[in-house]
């Protein structure tokens, strides 16, 4: 079998989305101005708070920029969003009304975005996502000053500022970025007893994330305990999530997301992940934890820390992620960085400077850390940014050459459907209707490639690892020991390699599609 050689450069040239923040310069870069406007701004939050503030919300855009965060899964939102803004429909596939993906208002946000702009939707959803970061901080900024004035404000918005997840995420363009600004406008419209800021909290809360709406029911316990605001996020919350989930019921066909059903239920993984989770998270921000008991202190501790604890829990017992950083925690991150606020004057500035060296330790751009702590965080999410790197240049080389009419069945179904266009069957069942067993990841197992193989798909892309090495016979044997309990699969597809020059560190430079011979 010949291999495919693709141009040099392909990826470069090809992944536009991924590629986005190159231009700006070296990651390090960044990450070393971000780094000193957060070690500036302890310095100056006891005598000049705004000051600091302002310093923590530069840090926040630096920090993101340097971390270039991207997972394939933000793919399938652009994809969705990039249907809806062709007049298609909030779809994976036009005609299928499958809801693969739980961002809900964001997708709209991107469709339009992208309609308005003429920009392609991954463009739009990195870049939006990446610019409420900052106003997330900020946000967090005015919770702070409302709980314990101006110093108050400036350590809630560096302790933000400085954690792991929220930089790990600003740039990848899920909703991530968006849920949290919502969750920071709750905090800060109840912190200030203003209804009106709270109840729009809540309402973008229910309408980004399924959780939204669960956080306020989680809530109602200390409904007693609640203000006037916090009462009206409660509400809110609970009445846009509802609303929601009928319009859901009503096009989908179910009031929940598919993916949220096949994270959560039908190949949720064992709660001793979830377990692994939670400890993977404490050890990513731990410092922060030191200004728990300062929660239990608060007037509003106890309605804050219910739901979010309340949805901790839940997130424990389905498993946890199998993405880097402790993403599913913000609405603890939320509460816990709103603490530190209220933590003791005279503790606040070691704690916020270990939370920072602590962080930074863990995001430090480099690809090869030594030792493994150092860089951790940033390696695990370079991972994921070549993959989705690749995935997206290889869909446009997919979409490009493959004849009219044809087919794709994946396991990845977020950059490689995007880029190639084409209809495309996801064998992780989030985005397709499947009933078939298997094992991996939580949400992420191959459990419909008997179903994929009955659609007989144009080309099939399991996405399993294979081995980057230059032995063409090397990497197709482990291709074919990946599917060899697959019956028929030889017999009516060809593997196809695909190979290319290494353009960055880490990446990707061969791989294996697998072609349906003519008349099969």
């Amino acid at each position: 079998m010949i291999p495919l050689v693709l141009p040099e450069g392909f990826t470069r040239s090809s992944a536009t989305v991924a590629t986005l923040l190159e231009a700006l310069g070296e990651p390090l870069a960044w990450w070393l101005a971000g780094v000193v406007l957060l070690l500036a701004a302890v310095q100056v939050a006891r005598r000049r708070g705004g000051v600091a503030a302002v310093l923590a919300v530069a840090a926040t855009l630096a920090l993101a920029v340097a971390c270039d965060g991207l997972v394939d899964d933000a793919y399938i939102q652009f994809r969705y969003a990039a249907n809806l803004a062709a007049g298609e429909g909030p779809v994976f596939n036009p005609g299928e009304r499958i809801e693969g993906a739980s961002g809900g208002l964001w997708i709209g946000a991107l469709a339009l975005g992208s309609r308005l702009s003429g920009l392609e939707a991954g463009v739009v959803g990195r870049l939006l996502s990446l610019l409420l970061a900052p106003l997330a901080t900020a946000l967090a900024a005015l919770a702070g000053r409302r709980l314990a004035g101006p110093e108050g404000g400036a350590a809630a918005a560096i302790a933000w500022a400085a954690l792991p997840t929220p930089v790990l995420y600003a740039a990848t363009g899920l909703e991530t970025t968006a849920f949290a600004t919502a969750l920071w406008l709750v905090a800060a419209g109840a912190a200030a007893e203003r209804a009106r800021p709270a109840a729009l909290g809540g309402v973008l809360a229910a309408l980004l994330r399924p959780e939204g709406a669960l956080l306020a029911a989680f809530a109602l316990p200390a409904w007693r305990r609640l203000g006037r605001a916090g009462k009206a996020a409660v509400v809110a919350a609970l009445a846009a999530g509802a609303t929601l989930a009928a319009v859901r019921l009503v096009y989908f066909g179910t009031p929940l997301p598919r993916s949220v059903l096949v994270k959560g239920f039908a190949a949720a993984a064992p709660a001793a992940l979830g377990g692994s989770y939670l400890g993977s998270a404490f050890l990513e921000w731990w410092p922060l934890l030191l200004a728990a008991p300062a929660v239990l202190r608060a007037r509003a501790g106890l309605p804050a820390l219910l739901p979010a604890l309340g949805w901790t829990l839940v997130v424990a017992l389905r498993g946890g992620d199998w993405m880097p950083g402790s993403r599913y925690l913000l609405p603890l991150l939320v509460v816990l960085a709103a603490a530190v606020a209220v933590h003791p004057a005279r503790r606040r500035a070691p704690l916020l400077v270990g939370l920072v060296l602590w962080g930074a330790l863990q995001t430090m751009p480099l690809h090869e850390p030594r030792p493994p702590l150092v860089g951790a965080l940033a390696r695990d999410m370079a991972v994921h940014r070549v993959q989705s790197r690749w995935w997206e240049a290889l869909g446009r080389w997919i979409g490009a050459s493959a004849p009219e009419g044809a087919t794709l069945a994946t396991g990845p179904a977020g950059a490689l459907p995007y880029a190639s266009g084409l209809p495309t069957f996801d064998m992780y069942g989030l985005c397709s209707l499947v009933s078939s067993p298997g094992s991996g990841e939580p949400g992420h197992r191959l459990w419909g490639l008997p179903e994929a193989l009955a659609a007989r798909p144009t080309l099939l892309y399991p996405g399993r690892s294979l081995p980057q090495v230059d032995d063409d016979a090397t990497v197709l044997a482990a291709a074919e020991r990946a599917l060899h309990d697959v019956p028929g699969l030889r017999e009516s597809y060809r593997p196809q390699l695909v190979r290319h020059a290494p353009e960055y560190p880490l990446d990707i430079v061969v791989d294996v599609v697998w072609v349906r011979l003519p008349g099969r």
